[in-house]
């Protein structure tokens, strides 16, 4: 089995596909400055000039000499540039909801950059990642195989979108049900738009992994054709030169690692070395779910703590109502009306984290049916030789 020192040396394909992902990364870059300066151009650059300076000359430099931190920095620090005017300083000074401010603000300038800016940090994490991979020691900062950023940017983009889309989609009137959840997912507070936020960072999140996913499927499917045709040709398929030579540029992916693992494992004599290649990915990866998990109990905890802090302001206002009443009829249905909003955000809370769940769910049933399928064709290959 070829070592990660071995795999250094191999030119051609290996350093090709690098090039390429490079590239991928400046032109994401060259885009997000182009959506930085419409959004400059559009009237941010009145609020902190000197800032939107400092983003534009960080993020060029990092593109250009493709610096991978201040790549990173200049595009994260754009981008809460861009989310800062007008909608976060709005929300904190005029105390407004994120979806009047959408309504009333143009939002496309928003929505161009943290898009894009999405995509950049998503490719860059990647470029970095299949860096280190294939030359560890020349990596000297933190390595993630999956951004942290790039869900969070998507999700900003996601929420714009949403409040933009979700007041022509969804009709209120419909029925008491329907009603119910509209009124909890056009909520006005705080509380309510943190869940709607944070339920969009997690899928974001799982969409990246799946996008990671779909390019596993198609390494395994690639390496069975590539079995097949061996086999057609009278040949036998030899599985550890593929994963070596072919399969070398995309040495960094869960598949490639998945039939390394497969493969030493099934041998005779199981080296040391694939192993802990093996355990580092795997290593990798659950730091990456990690993320994910970890934001997933966050939606219904929050959406209870919208509840406890609604009830705690109603209830106050109770006692109020009824000294001030002379009389013994006491009403108290605009109060009850009022408890029944409060209900809104656990209601809303449930309801993410019970999509968040099923998504994540069916992603790890697909990755744990490809790490089935990667240990078949290696068995499948070697009983062939």
């Amino acid at each position: 089995m070829t070592s990660i020192a071995e795999r250094r040396d191999l030119p051609g394909e290996t350093d090709s596909r690098l090039r390429i992902d490079d590239w991928r990364v400046r032109i994401y870059g060259i885009g997000f400055l182009v959506a930085y300066l419409l959004y400059l151009g559009a009237g941010g650059f009145a609020h902190w000039p000197a800032v939107a300076a400092a983003v534009l000359l960080v993020t060029s430099f990092g593109a250009w000499k493709m610096h991978h931190r201040c790549f990173r920095a200049g595009i994260i620090a754009g981008t809460i540039h861009t989310l800062l005017f007008p909608f976060i300083v709005q929300a904190l000074s005029a105390g407004e909801p994120l979806v009047a401010l959408v309504a009333r603000y143009p939002v496309w300038p928003q929505l161009l950059v943290t898009l894009i800016a999405s995509r950049a940090l998503a490719s860059e994490s990647h470029l970095a990642f299949a860096r280190f991979w294939l030359r560890p020691l020349d990596r000297t900062g933190p390595v993630e195989m999956q951004s942290a950023a790039a869900p969070v940017a998507l999700a900003c983009f996601l929420v714009l979108l949403f409040y933009l889309a979700v007041p022509y989609l969804m009709d209120p009137g419909s029925g008491p049900v329907q009603s119910v959840v509209v009124s909890a997912v056009l909520g006005r507070t705080v509380v309510h738009s943190a869940i709607i936020f944070l339920f969009f960072v997690v899928m974001a999140s799982i969409l990246d992994a799946a996008q990671l996913h779909i390019t596993d499927s198609r390494i395994v499917a690639g390496v069975s054709r590539l079995i097949e045709t061996e086999r057609a040709l009278g040949r036998r398929p030899d599985l550890s030169t593929v994963l070596a030579r072919q399969l070398a540029p995309v040495g960094h992916t869960r598949a490639v690692r998945l039939l390394t693992a497969a493969l030493d494992a099934a041998g005779p004599e199981a080296a040391a070395s694939p192993r802990l290649v093996a355990l580092s990915f795997d290593r990798f990866q659950s730091a990456s779910r990690q993320f994910i998990r970890s934001l997933l109990p966050l939606l219904p905890l929050l959406g209870f703590l919208g509840t406890v802090i609604g009830l705690a302001s109603a209830i106050s206002e109770l006692p109020h109502d009824l000294n001030a009443s002379s009389g013994h009829n006491v009403d108290i249905s605009a109060s009850l009306a009022g408890l029944a909003v409060k209900f809104e955000t656990t209601l809303l809370g449930l309801i993410a984290s019970i999509i968040c769940s099923l998504a994540l769910g069916l992603l790890e049933k697909r990755e744990t049916e490809l790490a089935a399928m990667c240990m078949l064709i290696v068995n499948d290959a070697r009983e062939a030789r």
